[in-house]
């Protein structure tokens, strides 16, 4: 059962990624993506929730909480990826799923069994080499516009990543099993709100009607609610310093095999590499 609900994390993870790509091709109104997406996923949760739903006012701060990391992680990651090269970007960022893994060996008192930390220096080494061939790379893209600036987004969307994964984590370990639903409600209905204001400063409401691919954005959303509502789900359960480290190596092979299937991305050497190593490491997490 743990293994499905893994599987369903990654695939709704990697549906995201493929939507987000697919709307991009159609549309360059990053904000009404953002908008659709967010509303979609409340609407998701509303449903959800409206069945049994119990106001918790540990947990409403718990959503809010991680609401608030999430749209500055959306924001900052965004404004990075405009001043950095993406490659080295996404990578630094990837990064912060060693903070939840941190935090539950330190805070947590969860055992890792050396084999275990072997698994997550693969893990590591995967994440490099899915993005070797980029980092190689000394085009216009591959330069920063302004380092410092640059740096300091690459920070704020590492540590609200990992804040994010660590509140989840949190939430479970406090109030096992209990107010899933209510939680990712909370966070989602101020990520809504925050987005869809966005959207409309920026694009007329006419403008935001016609923009195409919107149905991308709805398909995100529902990726986005399940793939948060099965993580916190398994947090309840799982340890932070196997749990997030599993879901990153999963979405990371996932993501190559996607994008060679459904883009007809051209697999590099590294990137086989990536897929060896990540599988190695995905097993080794397990054992």
């Amino acid at each position: 059962m743990v293994l499905i609900v893994y599987l369903l994390i990654v695939l709704a993870s990697v549906t995201q990624s493929a939507t987000t790509k697919l709307f991009n091709r159609q549309s360059p109104h990053s904000t009404v993506f953002n908008a659709v997406k967010a509303c979609t996923a409340l609407l998701f949760f509303a449903l959800i929730a409206a069945f049994g739903f119990t106001f918790h006012l540990p947990t409403l701060w718990f959503g809010l909480g991680y609401g608030s990391c999430l749209c500055l992680s959306m924001y900052a990651g965004f404004k990075a990826l405009c001043l950095g090269p993406m490659a080295l970007t996404s990578m630094l960022v990837s990064f912060s799923v060693f903070l939840p893994v941190v935090w539950g060996v330190t805070v947590g008192n969860e055992g890792l069994k050396p084999i275990q930390g072997i698994a997550l220096l693969l893990l590591l080494l995967a994440l490099f080499l899915t993005n070797a061939d980029r980092l190689k790379s000394h085009d216009r893209q591959g330069t920063v516009t302004n380092y410092g600036v640059w740096l300091l987004f690459v920070g704020i969307t590492f540590l609200c990543n990992g804040i994010c994964s660590i509140l989840q984590k949190q939430h479970q370990t406090l109030y096992p099993e209990q107010y899933s639903r209510e939680f990712m409600f909370f966070a989602m209905l101020l990520c809504a709100v925050i987005f869809l204001v966005a959207a409309l400063r920026k694009t007329p409401p006419r403008e935001f009607k016609k923009a195409k691919g919107k149905r991308y954005g709805a398909i995100s959303g529902i990726a986005n609610g399940a793939a948060n509502l099965f993580t916190l789900i398994l947090a309840g359960f799982e340890n932070a310093s196997l749990l997030f480290p599993m879901i990153s190596a999963g979405t990371l092979l996932a993501s190559l095999i996607c994008g060679r299937i459904l883009f007809k991305e051209k697999l590099k050497r590294n990137h086989l590499a990536a897929l060896g190593v990540g599988l190695i490491a995905i097993i080794l997490l397990k054992l």
